[in-house]
């Protein structure tokens, strides 16, 4: 299985190198929730330990601004893109029939509207900034605007949801597949539900959706067999599922580049495995922006570049040299040098929203089925240090919800049991550990052999619980054999690279289980919670329901969160109408850059063409 054990000896050699190497019941869609905006600010409150708790870690002064300028918006030129999945080809650009559909949604966004989107216009930080649109996967339902979707109406009984779509949307049209443009109708939004709910690839996800129809030209409705609550992901704004599919392309053969077609602003022109994808300017496309008073046709840019670059030090050298315009995800521990070689590159952090976590296996595992003994082994990890010493910088408390989403309580609102959780106290986390009955304990975690944060991760914490008699064996994987251990709960402790915590329901899936073995036995308090949430149709009572799950997992502590990292959006400033927003919907840059116009004088005097 590839692993092997090793011992990490308490020693200041593993430090220093490390150190060295780390630079949301509702029957419309109209719904009133309580707006969150994202703080980046450190907050700092008083405990009754001697160690301060931080929720974050600020970043280093760096360039954070718009990019709109006079003169007005002007048409022509390209931006080139490294979007969020870049180093990797898309499988198949029939989101449907592949099992990456995540992948390839990315590289469809240019051509493909979805049914909607994060009102950027409204509110982000154009308009009345309400919302930074930097939550990946998440957009609060009260943000939502239609793109080619005009409204939705969800009935809780029966249950079902319909969609009613705005008239005169229009298909390209591909005279590859001699198909000509037509108007999009609610019967090729019923054609594309039936083909994703029986799709092999993705079928298993679609189980709670019973059928979709047409009601007539531009109304289509999902039955549900049973109540998903995170059907607005799935079917609004996330993705696969929430994009309508060309009846003519997929009959075609949809998993062929050149039989793409999309009602999107641009058109999917060119493809090369390996180096990028291009896309042109869709004449044609509906979608028009206001500025300063004036109506403007969408996009502003003739070609879009999508390239693929597996090495990041590729990816960095094009970006610092101007033939990447713009990338939201650069690593913050490449920030600075970055920005040394580049001072005339735009910069503003924003928190990633991955969250890496180590979980205890608190079912099997005598000693981590105490309570005492798993809080006090939070308390020996000094989660301030591991911000800065692994990420560089983030927020202490990104879990099991990031900020940005409405359920999200900052650590100095948090319950004092939590607080005291947070508070690095290595003296109160010997003392509990020997009233345990455990002066001296050993523990194996597990970890991916090939995902340096996790080697890094695993290092601070064998010479932190080093310090309260705890010694650490670790365990390395493959990512094959980690999954398994995982499913099977054949760990004692394992660290595990998590997805976003900004759509609250992926973590709370994560506790139920579905992606790992059993977390909580069924019954238990924190399990019979963690199911309220998802199946509460009362979107208020559901909001609340998961702020007090949050708060009684962490005290819970059967899974330490290591911390919300900062990422860097980078962009040149030859890039206007651009306020730095990173997602409009599940992966979906296209909103903001189908508004981007390039000032290419000044793109000349910094001396790129």
């Amino acid at each position: 299985m590839g692993k092997k054990v090793f011992y990490i000896a308490l020693s200041f050699m593993f430090v220093a190198i490390l150190i060295l190497s780390a630079c949301a019941k509702s029957t419309t869609s109209s719904v009133t929730a309580t707006t969150s905006m994202i703080g980046s600010t450190s907050t700092t409150i008083k405990a009754t330990s001697s160690t301060s708790i931080k929720t974050s870690t600020a970043p280093p002064t760096s360039t954070i601004s718009t990019t709109s300028a006079g003169g007005g918006p002007t048409y022509g030129g390209r931006i080139t893109e490294l979007n969020d999945q870049a180093t990797q080809d898309p499988s198949s650009w029939d989101v449907d029939l592949t099992q990456t559909g995540n992948i390839t949604s990315v590289w469809i966004t240019p051509y493909q509207d979805w049914y909607f989107n994060g009102d950027i216009d409204k509110y982000g930080p154009r308009g009345n900034n309400q919302f930074s649109f930097q939550t990946p996967q998440y957009i609060p339902e009260q943000y939502l605007t239609g793109e080619v979707a005009q409204s939705w109406v969800f009935n809780s009984n029966p249950l079902s949801l319909a969609i009613t779509l705005k008239p005169g949307i229009m298909w390209t049209g591909n005279a590859h597949i001699g198909m000509a443009a037509r108007e999009l109708t609610a019967t090729d939004c019923a054609f594309t539900g039936m083909r994703q709910i029986t799709a092999p690839a993705v079928a298993s996800s679609f189980t709670w959706i019973k059928d979709c129809i047409a009601v007539d030209k531009y109304t289509f409705r999902w039955d549900f067999n049973s109540y998903n609550a995170n059907w607005e992901f799935y079917l609004l704004f996330g993705g696969g599922s929430a994009v309508p599919f060309c009846p003519e392309s997929a009959a075609a053969g949809g998993s062929d580049w050149r039989n793409a077609v999309g009602t999107g602003p641009f058109i999917l022109s060119d493809y090369v495995s390996g180096s990028s994808a291009t896309y042109t300017r869709n004449p044609n496309y509906w979608g028009k922006t206001t500025i300063n008073g004036t109506q403007y046709q969408l996009p502003f840019i003739d070609t879009l570049l999508f390239p693929v670059i597996a090495d990041q030090s590729t990816e960095l050298a094009a970006m610092r040299t101007g033939k990447v315009d713009l990338w939201t995800r650069v690593p913050y521990t490449n920030a600075a040098t970055l920005q040394q070689q580049a001072p005339n590159m735009k910069q503003a952090p924003w928190y990633s929203c991955y969250v890496d976590i180590l979980i205890f296996n608190r079912i099997d595992s005598s000693p981590l089925s105490n309570l005492s003994v798993r809080q006090a082994l939070m308390m020996a990890t000094d989660l301030n240090s591991m911000v800065k010493l692994v990420y560089g910088s983030g927020d202490v408390l990104g879990w099991p919800v990031a900020r940005g989403n409405p359920s999200y309580t900052p650590l100095e609102n948090q319950p004092s049991a939590v607080q005291t959780l947070f508070t690095y106290n290595p003296t109160k986390a010997q003392q509990m550990l020997i009233a345990a009955g455990y002066p001296n304990l050993t523990i194996t975690i597990t970890i991916n052999s090939a995902l340096q944060n996790e080697v890094n991760e695993a290092t601070v914490l064998a010479s932190q619980w080093a310090k309260v008699g705890v010694t650490l064996q670790i365990l390395t994987m493959n990512s094959v054999a980690l999954a398994a251990a995982k499913n099977n709960r054949t760990y004692t402790g394992l660290l595990d690279f998590q997805v976003s915590t900004a759509n609250p329901f992926t973590p709370i899936l994560y506790y139920q289980g579905t992606s790992m073995g059993s977390v909580y036995k069924t019954g238990e308090p924190l399990d019979v919670e963690s199911r309220m949430v998802t199946t509460d149709i009362d979107s208020a009572k559901r909001q609340t329901d998961l702020t007090q799950f949050c708060q009684d997992a962490l005290a819970d502590a059967g899974m330490i969160p290591m911390a919300n990292p900062y990422t860097v959006n980078c962009y040149w400033p030859w890039l206007k109408n651009y306020y730095g927003e990173v997602e409009a919907g599940s992966h979906n840059q296209i909103p903001m850059i189908a508004r981007m116009w390039i000032d290419q004088k000044l793109k000349k005097s910094l001396g790129y063409q």
